[in-house]
């Protein structure tokens, strides 16, 4: 069995910014297709584990961001499953480009819930111990990220349809967009985020409309912009997920 799964990606023109760069989101995309089809291999996918009443959910997402490649360029992502943490099944990543050099490392941490009671369910025996390689791409004990109060004037979205997964509820790469989104002009015009951290509080279902709030953090004396950000569920004022974001 290969534990690591490698496939390769291009950056096309519908995934860069304004300058030619691979979007920060189009990146994670890559990621969470080479996880989905890893786990389609194995047998231990969304759709496989539905069969049996079950599914996956992701609690905590870390990315490290060395170099946005431009258009044209290829990448290759490997995968693997990189050990537990409790009722937490982690999930490292490794992009490389042509040259065989780091684009980005990222580590995940996902539950498995009961369908019906909406409860977390022990792995035992649905992840073979043979597919699982206890290395860390981005060593990470996923600490609790800071709290961020009400945030003022935060940006509005709907939930779209075009937003929603497997599962029916909004894809975990469609939080981090809205995180970045509400990030100031100034610095999504002139800066990228070479670090985002996400935390997964709770789901959000199409008819939601969503409030993405930022606060920057004291400068530390470096060039570095960091950002703490809530993102809320206007209907009730519900934390749906925290992230941090640093820009360089």
């Amino acid at each position: 069995m290969e534990i690591k799964f490698v496939t390769p990606y291009g950056i096309h023109t519908y995934e860069v910014d304004f300058e030619g760069r691979v979007h920060p989101v189009a990146l994670l995309n890559f990621l969470q297709d080479a996880a989905v089809r890893h786990a389609l291999t194995h047998g231990f996918s969304v759709p496989d584990l539905v069969r049996k009443g079950l599914t996956w959910v992701l609690s905590r997402y870390h990315a490290r961001i060395f170099r946005y490649p431009k258009l044209g360029e290829k990448v290759e992502v490997q995968t693997w499953p990189s050990g537990r943490q409790g009722v937490f099944a982690l999930r490292d990543f490794m992009m490389t480009g042509a040259d065989g050099g780091t684009v980005l490392t990222a580590t995940s941490s996902w539950m498995i819930l009961d369908l019906k009671s909406k409860k977390p369910v022990r792995m035992d025996g649905l992840i073979p111990a043979e597919a699982v390689l206890e290395e860390r791409a981005l060593p990470d004990d996923f600490r609790s990220l800071p709290e961020v109060a009400e945030t003022p004037d935060p940006v509005r979205f709907p939930v779209r349809r075009q937003d929603l997964d497997f599962n029916r509820h909004v894809n975990n790469v469609v939080y981090i967009q809205w995180g970045l989104e509400a990030v100031p002009k100034d610095v999504l015009m002139s800066c990228r985020p070479s670090r985002i951290e996400i935390s997964y509080k709770a789901e959000a279902f199409i008819g939601d409309t969503i409030l993405s709030g930022v606060r920057e953090e004291p400068a530390g004396g470096g060039k570095e912009r960091v950002f703490l950000h809530r993102i809320a569920r206007e209907s009730d004022g519900a934390e749906i997920a925290r992230l941090r974001t640093t820009w360089e």
